[in-house]
């Protein structure tokens, strides 16, 4: 896990409050946490590689982090406020900013999980996900057998939505420096 103790000394290094820190990263797009070149990603990556059932979602990542990160952001205040009421996982983690960026990076690969878990609200058919394959260096790439009775119109719309959703500026890790 060199990518999760990486950036969580990079991010105590520059916010020596934990609080700050997480309002920073729900407050701007932009924060370094977010993005294709982002710590979230690039953790959810290096995890994600390790557990062969969830292989596949490593090399497919930016396709679906766009949905995760939006609701994060949202979600940071109320995870903040309940931490303040001593209430659920982050409350332990929010007397230093690099237990608070672990926990944060954890919950980035959670939410990831999430949308492939039938209770979960915005869950998403695995069945109507393309599926690549990696074999001695090659790729192929499949459709899996929809199962599913949701129209595929709906899902290119969706596709658009989300592709409108996630326009924005890329972090720098060169920002890390203050």
């Amino acid at each position: 896990m060199k990518a999760k103790e990486l950036y969580s000394s990079l991010f105590a290094a520059k916010w020596t409050d934990p609080i700050t820190f997480l309002q920073d990263v729900a407050m701007r797009e932009e924060h370094q946490f977010w993005g294709a070149g982002g710590a979230g990603r690039e953790f959810a990556r290096e995890i994600l590689k390790i557990d062969k059932s969830w292989e596949w979602l490593a090399f497919r990542i930016d396709d679906f982090a766009c949905l995760i990160e939006a609701k994060m952001r949202a979600k940071i205040k109320k995870w903040i406020f309940r931490a303040m009421l001593d209430c659920g996982g982050l409350a332990k983690k929010l007397c230093d900013t690099e237990q608070a960026a672990k926990w944060l990076l954890d919950r980035y690969v959670a939410e990831l999980k999430n949308l492939f878990d039938p209770r979960y609200k915005n869950y998403i058919d695995i069945n109507l996900v393309q599926i690549e394959e990696y074999f001695d260096g090659r790729t192929s790439c499949k459709r899996l057998p929809c199962k599913s009775t949701i129209d595929l119109q709906k899902i290119e719309e969706k596709k658009v939505e989300i592709a409108h959703e996630c326009k924005y500026t890329q972090p720098s890790l060169f920002n890390f420096v203050a």
